[in-house]
């Protein structure tokens, strides 16, 4: 239906055209605006530059909007194609965040996880953490908790203090949403994720954030895939069941 509705609008661009084309030049023609003598071919001169220009207009308008549509039916094409795509790429952490940040408006709920084990951490902070991008999203992450979005994290040591500038940022007393963070002590290595909620239910997961003793940058991958969601889903609970609350974050609520 949509297509054939686009179809009957291209067509009449192109109908349109010619007849004001056809229209301007005998306008132009009987007006003379030149005042060529009549009996001179010189006046149909104007009348014919003025129509030619009206019909490249309206053709440069029309070949506009077919090409705005294709663009847009693309976009929707390569939406609904990820939809049933079990795994797509994301690209570099940096990116992936990225991606995040950019759908905040549209997100209800992040569950978010921060693991560096070992000699990781002086790599992600040089790759993620210490980018100003990420360095300004804990803003924009506590303005959107403030309007009602839910966020929960989970880190090891190293990530405690970007939680805290996270919290720091929200104003308690004008939030509708809420922003919880939990600590783990890691004695093994833990593979690092996000689950999104969308407030049209829609979820996905980005994994493989970790930057393990690779040459380059990880491929963060992403699904919409239901039960390789869940199954982030269920590690991200147990990982919350075990995880404690920030101690000292706890304090300085009480005494504030």
């Amino acid at each position: 239906m949509k297509k054939t509705m686009r179809r009957k609008s291209y067509l009449i661009y192109l109908i349109i055209g010619p007849t004001l084309s056809l229209v301007a030049f005998i306008l132009a023609y009987l007006i003379n605006p030149l005042q060529f003598n009549e009996q001179s071919s010189l006046a149909a001169i104007p009348a014919f530059l003025l129509s030619v220009i009206i019909l490249i207009i309206t053709q440069i308008i029309a070949t506009h909007k077919e090409v705005e549509k294709v663009t847009n039916d693309s976009y929707n094409l390569y939406e609904t194609v990820k939809n049933y795509i079990h795994i797509t790429k994301i690209g570099t952490p940096k990116k992936a965040w990225e991606y995040i940040i950019h759908r905040l408006p549209v997100i209800e709920y992040v569950q978010n996880t921060s693991f560096n084990f070992g000699d990781e951490s002086e790599q992600s902070n040089e790759r993620l953490y210490d980018a100003q991008a990420y360095q300004q999203s804990a803003m924009k992450i506590a303005r959107h908790i403030e309007q009602g979005l839910t966020w929960k994290d989970i880190g090891d040591t190293t990530s405690i203090d970007r939680f805290r500038k996270i919290e720091s940022c929200i104003k308690g007393n004008k939030s509708t949403g809420s922003y919880i963070f939990k600590s783990i002590s890691q004695t093994e290595p833990q593979i690092g994720f996000v689950l999104l909620t969308y407030k049209d239910g829609t979820t996905e997961v980005l994994f493989n954030w970790d930057f393990r003793d690779i040459p380059q940058d990880p491929v963060v991958l992403l699904s919409r895939d239901r039960e390789i969601f869940n199954m982030f889903a269920a590690q991200f609970k147990g990982l919350w069941r075990v995880a404690v609350q920030d101690y000292d974050s706890m304090a300085t609520k009480s005494t504030s």
